[in-house]
């Protein structure tokens, strides 16, 4: 059974008033940084769990209608921050990558995959069947620019094997199943239903042991799962499924409660990132 080393980075942030996130009358403005995950996998080598945010977004969105992307959703991204940028700084050519395991195709996940030529993009199929064919205002409102993805994104895009689930170390309960990316027990990709079709988290077996368990936005804080908070109706609206929503969250709170050892990690909240950020974790 493998393990594998993990570093959580931030590539770019968006800010939003704290009520539509957590859903009471606060207006001030919070800071959502666009995490993503350098993976070190013994036998598969290097890879990411999302991408962050890139300058990509910002020519994406010059016209209308993407335009209005960044004006809901008012977004930084210095070109230092770019996941590319800071993988080079740390001595990583971003042609060394392997793959890039995407959680959902959402601005703030897919923004940086132009900037790996030659890695292999792995996501669920339903995800991505739900987006292929959109373009313009129905792209938009699945918070998805087509103009994010490399010209050759079918071509090196991959669906994960989701016909035999299998069952999860026991103290991932209560989820119960997932589908072992590269059959080694290193990541397992799991299912979390409710804010986007095929949303993808993934569970990494860590070299001490632990687990992280990376949640993309079944729940943008971790106080949305201590204390099950829905976000304001108006960003449900834009949910694929708000039932399905709650009871994710509900699970991810149950889990944070029975095994407190696991570490969940939302894509979008600070307090994690203070605790773990730029820390590599064996």
């Amino acid at each position: 059974m493998n393990s594998v080393q993990a570093e959580l980075l931030v590539a770019g942030s968006c800010t939003h008033p704290e009520h539509i996130v957590h859903g009471n009358w606060r207006l001030s403005s919070m800071q959502f940084p666009a995490t993503f995950a350098l993976i070190r996998h013994p036998d598969k080598g290097l890879m990411l769990y999302d991408t962050g945010y890139s300058t990509q977004f910002l020519k994406a969105t010059e016209k209308l209608p993407e335009r209005l992307y960044r004006w809901i959703t008012p977004v930084t991204i210095p070109e230092d921050q770019t996941a590319a940028a800071q993988l080079r700084a740390r001595g990583i050519d971003p042609e060394d990558v392997k793959f890039v395991i995407l959680s959902h195709f959402h601005a703030d996940h897919v923004g940086g995959l132009v900037d790996f030529p030659r890695a292999q993009f792995l996501f669920l199929e339903d995800a991505w069947k739900a987006v292929k064919d959109l373009s313009g205002l129905s792209a938009l409102r699945r918070a998805f620019l087509p103009a994010l993805l490399p010209t050759d994104f079918r071509k090196r895009g991959q669906a994960i094997e989701t016909g035999r689930p299998m069952a999860l170390p026991s103290e991932l309960d209560p989820f119960t199943h997932g589908h072992d990316i590269f059959g080694d027990g290193s990541m397992y990709a799991v299912e979390l239903d409710g804010h986007a079709i095929g949303q993808m988290g993934l569970v990494l077996r860590l070299q001490t042991g632990a687990f992280w368990f990376l949640v993309a936005d079944a729940c943008w804080t971790s106080r949305c799962y201590r204390e099950r908070i829905s976000p304001h109706v108006v960003t449900r609206l834009l949910f694929n499924n708000t039932r399905e929503y709650r009871r994710t969250l509900a699970r991810i709170g149950d889990l944070s409660e029975r095994s407190p050892e696991v570490q969940i990690i939302p894509s979008h909240c600070t307090e994690t990132l203070r605790s773990l950020s730029g820390a590599a974790r064996s």
